[in-house]
């Protein structure tokens, strides 16, 4: 017997709570049919050896992965459409950066005086 998946994303609501020591408490809420077809799902490829925890860390490095990996595709197309020099413009962020950071240690020394 096939079991069904179907999650319906658009209906989720994730929380993201900020704590102490910078930390953070990320949570998704599922509803009754949302979390037998999350279930379903583990069943299916999870392997056995696996525990839950890890399986879940796993998917979540796996999405953040490929966010990242969309994002630089989208980045290098945006900067050949324009005639971008992408490390040119990397290193000037970075200076940008490295300038602001030296002003506000100035500022910083400024005030302690």
């Amino acid at each position: 017997m096939e079991k069904e998946i179907k999650l319906n994303f658009d209906a989720w609501k994730p929380s993201i709570k900020e704590r102490s020591r910078n930390r953070m408490k990320l949570q998704v809420k599922l509803n009754k049919e949302e979390a037998q077809a999350f279930k379903n799902f583990m069943e299916m490829v999870k392997p056995p050896e696996v525990p839950e925890d890890d399986f879940l860390k796993g998917i979540f490095k796996i999405g953040i992965e490929t966010m990242e990996e969309k994002l630089m595709l989208a980045l290098k197309e945006h900067a050949e459409k324009n005639d971008i020099d992408l490390d040119q413009a990397v290193k000037d962020v970075d200076a940008e950066a490295e300038a602001e950071a030296e002003t506000l240690e100035e500022s910083d020394e400024v005030q302690a005086d």
